[in-house]
């Protein structure tokens, strides 16, 4: 009974704090907003199945797996990514059949003002700014890792790589000459440790086994040097199983792993290649960023999606999609020079994922001062 008395009053309070109209829209808003998700995300799961379908097969992929794993997981993987353009094209469609069906005209007209227009939309802006920071960075990693999992096993190329140098700690060098990704074999892998300006040690082995998730390895023909003052001890085997300090995950890394890390894991492994050096510091800083910019994009959208469609225009739904469509490809094209900027020209990372974010928000400012009052 208190229960009920409990979910009675806060369905008055909310009755109370939102008025038909916010109802009106906030059940438009949300409701097209899934609808697009649904729409978009199933073609694009059609269009990618098409792609993959007889690879997946071939690779002895089950159907339950192909369903259940992967594509449940690409549905919330795209469908998060791309939450703030589908919310986007979801206010201008909706918007477009109202003002077309000249209902935004009437509530303008009733001393409505604009700004009161735009509470549910806000509203609503924030419930999916929300729900895409909750699924950012609690679900999505999760997700993305069943998925890169999925691929690695029966889809993904395996990696290949030539004469690649890798710094695993400020007093270990690797170098190895080539890497089949299909057997996790590395030729000619050197290893070397450093005291100070002096070499301490050092490995060399003709072909070298690793286990993908542990630092295990199997070497085939390899030499093991220890240097002294003043001689040096050198122990040759032909095969031997023995762990070392790094794994085949530290010499060959797919950048898109970091997607299946949770922020604790993502600070961790950031510091870790800070120590080691790395040059691509930059681009984990920018996956560490997005999870926090790309879910405000949404309002920032909503305001300028609201501000373009509320105006009838001659050209109707279709116009106004079309000029949707080309701000979408603005705000996409504006993130690929920032990121672009961060990882090759020293640009500072978060300043880089949130630039579109500032620049947009300008121009919804002004978009907003043009909307019709």
């Amino acid at each position: 009974m208190e229960k009920q008395n409990g979910s009675t009053t806060f369905a008055k309070i909310i009755n109370v704090l939102l008025t038909k109209l916010d109802r009106f829209i906030m059940k438009k808003f949300l409701g097209t907003f899934v609808f697009m998700l649904i729409l978009l995300m199933s073609i694009s799961i059609v269009f990618d199945l098409s792609e993959k379908l007889n690879e997946l097969i071939e690779n002895g992929a089950p159907w339950s797996e192909i369903i259940g794993i992967y594509y449940v997981n690409f549905f919330i993987n795209h469908g998060v990514q791309f939450s703030y353009l589908l919310n986007f094209i979801s206010v201008i469609w909706f918007t477009s059949k109202m003002a077309g069906n000249t209902e935004i005209v009437p509530i303008l007209s009733a001393g409505v003002g604009f700004n009161r227009l735009l509470r549910p939309y806000l509203i609503s802006a924030f419930i999916l700014v929300f729900w895409a920071l909750m699924m950012y960075n609690y679900v999505l990693p999760a997700s993305n890792k069943a998925r890169i999992e999925f691929e690695e096993l029966y889809y993904r190329a395996k990696t290949s790589k030539q004469h690649e140098h890798i710094q695993i700690s400020n007093t270990e060098i690797v170098y190895y000459e080539s890497y089949d990704g299909i057997y996790h074999n590395i030729t000619g892998l050197t290893y070397e440790k450093w005291a100070g300006d002096s070499l301490s040690y050092t490995l060399y082995a003709r072909n070298a086994i690793g286990d993908s998730l542990s630092k295990e390895w199997i070497l085939h023909d390899y030499e093991v040097r220890v240097f002294g003052s003043f001689n040096d001890r050198v122990y040759k085997k032909r095969e031997t199983d023995t762990t070392l300090t790094f794994g085949i995950l530290d010499l060959v890394f797919r950048s898109n792993v970091i997607e299946a890390m949770n922020n604790e894991e993502l600070d961790e492994f950031i510091k870790s290649q800070e120590e080691k050096g790395s040059d691509s510091i930059p681009l984990y800083q920018i996956e560490k960023h997005k999870r926090w910019a790309s879910p405000f994009a949404i309002v920032i959208l909503t305001v300028i999606g609201l501000s373009v469609s509320s105006k009838k225009s001659r050209g109707g739904l279709g116009f106004n999609l079309a000029l949707g469509l080309i701000i979408c490809f603005l705000y996409i094209f504006a993130m690929q020079i920032t990121t672009v900027a961060a990882i090759n020209v020293g640009f500072t990372p978060a300043l880089a994922v949130w630039l579109p974010n500032i620049i947009f928000a300008v121009i919804a400012f002004f978009l907003y001062r043009l909307a019709p009052k």
